[in-house]
């Protein structure tokens, strides 16, 4: 194999190299015959999101000057962890090796792909690829049903009786449906490190063992597909009705000016016109923005009265997990406390950890008004908890947003899953 000892050029190759050292970092001495077995049977690793390229470093210990740099859509194989956030890699088709950061490499046969607009149809998909591909690892429970007829679905992984729970949740906001994705992704990456991977010195399956992880991809589907489809999306001729009667109490209310499309690709509630982040019990019904059914704003009749937050909730009292990852959009702003909260003590300590992986501004805190965060703060069980604004203009979020949410978020998940098993 030729030594590198120039920067190469990227051209129509899309596994292209770029080395900036004399001598390439060699892979480790194994046996011929078993180490072209052992790479014949890694799967393939695509670098993505690298922007000018992914360094390559000889060693874990960094800083330090690179000793290669990957151009996107290079191909590597992992050759050891992830360990934290590093992997070892080699370069396909070369004799390099070295050390990367696990956020920018992505299976090429990956089960989640990267979709300008993450659908209920495909989640639902890759929900039973991903069982597929990792029997025994991933559980997958229908746990309600939308006012449409979806299926409300809750994925977890880690031993059921693990002494520590930790709960995400993503898409309760029909228009931020950026955030699903995100959540389906980092658990695809924590699958396919479950047996190989270490993190704080632990190993995934350690890690796991301790603290379950319980996701609630797409709390809204209903919603989700209003957004993204329009009335169309939806099955029920009722629901329609619903919709069509939101917008002309919104254009005669004086709450929107939008054209009906517009309107529908803005909208928050579930398809019954109800926001699902003011349907719970703590400050229910106080500041509401909207008298009857909305695009957003609207309570609903009683707490709880909606399939997709009363879902939600018994999900949360079931497990009562002591840490709650809240995925929102947008400003990339993060919110961790209450005016009325009864936990921002052991609360402070785990927002200011998260805002050190996530350079989030922190807000300050409100009222309660029947959001989530009111109600899992004033409950009996402490809680730590964080509500992250994903994007940095308005919803629907365009997919050019995504990189950089992705590589903000790429390993939030371990975090948090770490922090819940120490009981810092």
């Amino acid at each position: 194999m030729k030594c590198f000892r120039i920067v190469m050029i990227m051209t129509a190759s899309l596994s292209a190299l770029f080395l900036s050292v004399s001598m390439p970092v060699r892979a480790a001495e194994t046996p011929p015959g078993e180490k072209a077995s052992a790479q014949e049977e890694r799967p393939v690793y695509q670098v993505r999101f690298s922007g000018p390229g992914l360094l390559v470093y000889a060693d874990p210990a960094l800083p330090q000057v690179p000793a290669a740099v990957l151009a996107d859509q290079t191909q590597v194989q992992i050759t050891e962890g992830p360990m934290d956030s590093l992997v070892r890699v080699r370069v396909c088709g070369t004799e390099v090796e070295g050390y990367v950061d696990m956020r920018y490499l992505k299976r090429s046969d990956a089960v989640v792909e990267d979709y300008d607009m993450y659908t209920y149809e495909e989640m639902e998909e890759d929900i039973r690829a991903l069982q597929a591909r990792y029997p025994g690892l991933l559980r997958s429970e229908v746990t309600g049903t939308s006012a449409d007829g979806r299926n409300l679905y809750l994925l977890s992984i880690g031993a059921e009786n693990a002494p520590h729970h930790i709960l995400v949740h993503a898409g309760i906001h029909a228009r931020e449906y950026s955030n699903p994705l995100l959540v389906m992704e980092q658990l695809e990456q924590c699958l396919d490190y479950y047996d190989n991977g270490r993190f704080m010195g632990m190993s995934y399956r350690e890690l796991f063992a301790n603290t379950a992880v319980h996701i609630i991809p797409m709390v809204n589907p209903d919603g989700i597909a209003i957004s993204q489809f329009g009335e169309a999306a939806l099955r029920s001729p009722d629901l329609v009705g619903m919709v069509r009667a939101c917008y002309a109490y919104d254009v005669a209310a004086g709450r929107t000016q939008s054209p009906y499309e517009g309107y529908l690709a803005r909208w928050k509630a579930n398809a019954r016109g109800v926001d699902l982040n003011k349907n719970f019990p703590f400050g229910f019904g106080v500041g509401v923005r909207a008298v009857q059914p909305s695009y957003a704003g609207y309570c609903g009749l009683l707490p709880f009265s909606e399939p997709e937050s009363a879902s939600l909730g018994a999900v949360t009292l079931r497990y009562q997990p002591s840490v709650i990852i809240n995925y929102h959009s947008m400003g990339e702003v993060a919110y961790w406390d209450t005016s009325e909260s009864r936990y921002t003590e052991i609360n402070r300590g785990f927002s200011s950890y998260m805002l050190t992986l996530v350079p989030y501004r922190r807000m300050g805190s409100s009222g309660a008004t029947g959001s989530y965060l009111d109600w899992i703060y004033s409950g009996d069980s402490p809680v730590r908890s964080i509500t992250f604004e994903t994007g940095n203009v308005e919803c629907p979020l365009p997919a050019g947003q995504y990189p950089k949410i992705w590589v903000q978020h790429g390993n939030v998940l371990q975090h948090a899953a770490w922090y819940a098993s120490t009981g810092l």
